[in-house]
């Protein structure tokens, strides 16, 4: 969604922190989701392992039955330049400058995906595992405060958002195709993991906006499983020759998590309990259409294809008490009596479109030339952007190649860059308060997130795969 098509919070702790991409992104275009699964053989037109997760209906397509092993690994780079506001909460003599400024990350994570197919006949049986979804931040220091009255302030301007942070969804995924004739249709049951585990600075006393005097930190760590599906179909127009493509990836757990965890807050006195609390969020659901041409007596192949990623399902995150409800009135306080509600995250996306086309040369039969280029929009408003979860406008280029090895054995190598546009939201948060300049209550108010936003992600892929 994308993309994760672009990839998260805190209970207190402030925000799901995402490498998206992510990104990036979760690596990531829109919003966290992970389109770069398996490079250029991971689309909704590709008949190869990978198809369990973007299209189950395209395996039937297979010569025969498959083996694919995907690896990947995303570096990526952003920066948070905060110019602050009239507003901002006042800071120590010592402390000036703790909560202005830039602050940048520079990481590295990755990891495997596998598959597999089994071809009987029309029948086609797969299973695999995959992580379409999640992502790493760690942010740098500011060492202006390493040694100073506050030296939890080096943990940089960024840091009531996001310090550390991991998220991960990992899907555990089997399946079934038919063809008939010139059409497949196919279908693929998920058991997914996720799993949150995220550090930001915070006050202990409660509120959640900004002091440097009484920072503390709070750390968030929860888990759990979920179930969805996904369908697909793929016709051939033309034998050979041309075909198209259609799936459906259902959303995890098929509407709202409830992640399963602790909370545990710091202060300059010591540390609090550890308190049970349920992380409660709803991620999107995705539509993906392609179409895929290999003319005859011409050692070329073209796919374009695309997908809408519903990410206006991902309204808010929430970190409440175990078992009680998340009710957040119109000016952000908690509705229960009690306020079990520990943080309330408004996120408020929008839905995602993303658009690529790929394009195969033959130089010789055994070596094929990948290129690709795509365009995806971005999730978050103005309004929610905040540093935990960056997201843009982003612009890709692939280059690689496929190498065959033996006549059934294949290796692929290609590079993915990701660049996402600079984007500026001072004066547009309402993290802090509502367009009306009315501040937002506790459990919902943050620091105001305006400021200069900028990433990119590159995304390495190897991968191989063995025809039966």
């Amino acid at each position: 969604m994308k993309s994760l098509r672009r990839c998260v919070v805190g209970a207190g702790a402030g925000a799901f922190a995402l490498a998206t991409a992510a990104g990036t992104q979760e690596a990531k275009a829109a919003g966290f989701a992970n389109t770069n699964a398996g490079g250029e053989q991971g689309t909704v037109v590709s008949t190869n392992p990978m198809a369990l997760y973007y299209n189950p209906g395209a395996m039937a397509f297979a010569k025969g039955s498959q083996l694919g092993l995907y690896g990947g690994l995303f570096i990526r780079h952003a920066s948070w330049d905060r110019a602050g506001t009239k507003d901002d909460y006042p800071e120590p003599p010592a402390a000036q400058a703790a909560n202005v400024g830039t602050n940048s990350l520079f990481n590295a994570f990755g990891g495997p995906s596998i598959g597999g197919t089994l071809k009987v006949g029309n029948l086609v049986l797969g299973a695999g595992f995959f992580a379409p979804f999640g992502g790493r931040a760690h942010w740098g220091k500011n060492d202006a405060f390493v040694n100073s009255k506050y030296p939890l302030a080096a943990a940089g301007v960024q840091r009531w958002f996001s310090i550390d942070g991991a998220a991960t969804v990992l899907y555990f995924t089997a399946g079934a195709a038919y063809r008939l004739g010139p059409l497949s249709i196919g279908a693929t049951g998920n058991f997914i993991s996720s799993t949150v585990d995220v550090t930001t600075a915070r006050k202990p006393s409660g509120a959640n906006l900004p002091d440097t005097s009484a920072e503390g930190r709070a750390f968030t760590d929860a888990h759990t499983f979920n179930g969805s599906f996904a369908v697909g179909l793929m016709l051939e127009l033309l034998p050979e020759q041309l075909y198209i493509g259609a799936s459906y990836q259902a959303q995890p757990g098929l509407g709202q998590q409830a992640l399963k965890g602790q909370l545990v807050v710091t202060s300059p006195q010591g540390n609090l309990a550890p308190t049970s609390v349920d992380f409660l969020q709803t991620l999107p659901d995705i539509y993906r259409a392609g179409v895929r041409w290999k003319p005859k007596h011409v050692p070329l192949e073209f796919r374009v294809f695309g997908d809408l990623t519903r990410w206006s399902e991902f309204k808010s995150q929430c970190v409440v008490l175990e078992g009680r409800p998340c009710d957040i009135a119109a000016d952000g306080s908690d509705n229960t009596p009690g306020g079990p509600v520990q943080t309330f995250l408004p996120r408020n996306w929008k839905d995602t479109y993303g658009a690529r086309l790929g394009v195969s040369w033959w130089v010789v039969p055994p070596v094929e030339l990948l290129f690709g280029g795509g365009y995806e929009t971005a999730a978050s408003p103005d309004s929610t952007l905040a540093p935990d979860l960056p997201d843009a406008v982003s612009i890709q280029g692939t280059l690689g190649a496929r190498f065959m090895l033996t006549e059934s054995l294949f290796l692929t190598a290609s590079y993915t860059h990701i660049q996402q546009m600079t984007r500026d939201n001072t004066g547009k948060s309402t993290l802090a308060e509502d367009a009306s300049g009315t501040a937002v209550l506790f459990p919902s108010n943050e620091e105001d997130a305006g400021g200069v936003y900028k990433s990119w992600i590159g995304v390495f892929t190897g991968n191989l795969e063995a025809l039966f």
